[in-house]
């Protein structure tokens, strides 16, 4: 049996690192989607919702990570109950995702594999303090709307030294490039910067995935806006341990 993985996107890349590793060492991993069993796909983006429809009209077997999230401001919400309506097995981060989905029959709730990778970087981490930007377009608000949030943000930078990420690549990302003086960082590299930093100021779902985990108190995680504004995961338990191993575990028995 063998699973193609389809993640397009870099905060699923890294978050699946591991799991890929996993699926290596336990020779059900392959690149070539045409000799897959399974394709295994994460969350809510708009690539991997049209690779599934292509894969879904051929025949193939979909498995949903990530399925039964609730998020807010964008088109997200729909396309991940695209994709969980295509697939044969669900994936869920926490028992709440899991009573979200329409057809609870083959899903599973398994923790959140993102905690199973949350490695050291290779960059070094300014001695000075420092805030970081994560914010992503709220694509369902308008343009003007997008640009009071951000102007929201730049109110909140006080002379501080910031490191501001580049965004995903949502529709009306253009308005937030002009602000980004960091381009994209490998997993661990901004794992570590969210460990250190003073502040983390965003919109991002990693609120309430790795950034609490990582901080000593809910404090100096600054939310921005409607996107993610009150994510269903935000009021979930899903820490349990060893999520990888669960995936591992059930796709063997398939």
């Amino acid at each position: 049996m063998k699973v193609f993985v389809a993640s397009f996107n870099r905060a699923s890349n890294g978050a699946l690192s591991k799991l890929i590793r996993r699926l290596k060492e336990e020779q059900l991993w392959t690149d070539n989607y045409h000799e897959a069993d399974y394709i295994l796909a994460p969350g809510d983006r708009i690539e991997t919702l049209h690779f599934v429809i292509d894969r879904y009209s051929e025949g193939k077997r979909i498995i949903h990570l990530w399925a039964g999230e609730i998020s807010q401001g964008t088109h997200d919400e729909l396309w991940r109950q695209f994709i969980t309506e295509m697939s044969s097995i669900q994936l869920c981060t926490n028992e709440e995702a899991k009573q979200n989905l329409p057809d609870q029959r083959n899903a599973y709730v398994i923790g959140n594999i993102m905690f199973d990778n949350m490695e050291h970087g290779t960059n070094k981490i300014p001695l000075e303090p420092y805030d970081v930007i994560l914010y992503n377009p709220p694509t369902l608000l308008s343009r003007e709307d997008i640009k009071q949030e951000i102007n929201n943000i730049t109110k909140k930078l006080d002379g501080t030294l910031y490191y501001w990420i580049e965004p995903n690549w949502d529709y009306k990302s253009d308005l937030i490039q002009p602000y980004v003086n960091t381009k994209t960082l490998q997993h661990g590299d901004f794992l570590d910067l969210l460990r250190h930093c003073r502040r983390f100021i965003t919109n991002s779902s990693c609120m309430y995935y790795e950034a609490p985990f990582l901080r000593p108190g809910p404090q100096d995680i600054i939310p921005v806006g409607i996107r993610n504004y009150d994510r269903g995961s935000k009021h979930a338990k899903m820490d349990m341990p060893d999520a990888t191993e669960k995936v591992i575990s059930l796709l063997k028995k398939l």
